[in-house]
């Protein structure tokens, strides 16, 4: 007994696995019960499996927290004589930046479609996304194209002072784009309330989208408290960039579950919430702008004084 009890207490890898398969398959067989007309005489099986996603999500989730320290160990030892994947592991800034590429390029792609519709169907919606899109690469393209020449310089000889200088300018100048972020959003909500356009995700994506939208936010959350008090101005700014885009998920996401699931055709009410919660977006977006300009101010004023 003791031996089953320590087996569900510290689960292996591939036990986790399965059970994520279990999940993911609750998950789809749960949406299609709840959602398709055909199914609705075997609605309650729609909860059994839901029942049985958040049994199973809620053990994958307490199995990762309780190996986390053994996997990371193993991971460290891994990476002993690999120097890329060692500094990936090691270093957080590393990673941020790194990270970043990443979502520089998906920003591309996004940006490449909606401008593309835009122009093919002269739409006002797809023009602010696309606008939206391209501040979000110019916040992070200004990030890489600085790290990478601020590697070169470090690499020459500059001082650590004038490199925490530059960092905290280039900390301020995302502040002061971030703030025309809210103005292309303004946009794309004023279109959300006046013409009925939003964001669409049919079906099951809906629900996949839920689940990354709220991981997005709650990461973002984290990383902009962890970062705070961090010395790597670049890497707080990485962090600010993505909790505002990870605001506009949660933004996108009650736009679409409005869209797919109101049957009453209340648009009068829809529009005004989504107007509420896409001020409170813009909003809170400025202010991690303005946040970000002052806290760049006082650390240039102080640097200023020391020298």
């Amino acid at each position: 007994m003791k031996k089953v009890l320590g087996f569900f207490k510290k689960p292996p890898l591939w036990f986790l696995l399965i059970i994520a398969v279990i999940a993911a398959v609750a998950v789809v067989g749960g949406t299609l019960f709840m959602t398709q007309e055909s199914l609705a005489s075997y609605m309650v099986w729609g909860y059994v499996l839901l029942a049985v996603m958040a049994v199973t999500v809620s053990y994958c989730i307490y199995g990762v927290i309780k190996r986390f320290p053994d996997w990371k160990g193993q991971v460290l030892k891994w990476s002993e004589g690999r120097p890329f994947w060692n500094r990936l592991v090691t270093e957080y800034g590393f990673r941020t930046i790194l990270f970043s590429i990443g979502s520089f390029a998906i920003g591309l792609a996004f940006a490449v479609y909606n401008g593309t519709v835009a122009i093919l169907s002269s739409s006002i919606w797809f023009g602010a996304l696309a606008s939206y899109y391209i501040l979000l690469i110019v916040l992070r393209g200004i990030i890489l194209i600085y790290h990478a020449s601020r590697r070169k310089a470090v690499k020459a000889g500059q001082t650590e002072q004038v490199t925490l200088r530059k960092d905290t300018r280039i900390y301020g100048i995302c502040g002061l784009v971030l703030l025309l972020l809210p103005i292309a959003l303004s946009f794309a909500i004023l279109q959300m309330v006046r013409a009925n356009d939003s964001f669409v995700h049919k079906g099951i994506t809906i629900y996949a989208y839920a689940i990354y939208a709220f991981y997005k936010i709650i990461v973002s959350i984290y990383n902009f408290v962890k970062t705070r008090r961090s010395s790597e101005m670049t890497v707080r700014a990485a962090k600010n960039i993505n909790l505002a885009d990870a605001m506009v998920s949660i933004l996108a996401l009650q736009t679409a579950m409005f869209r797919e699931f109101d049957t009453a055709g209340d648009f009068v009410n829809i529009a005004r919430m989504n107007a509420v919660t896409g001020a409170i977006v813009c909003a809170l977006t400025a202010a991690i702008g303005i946040f970000m300009i002052i806290i760049a101010a006082k650390k240039t004023k102080r640097m200023a004084k020391r020298c």
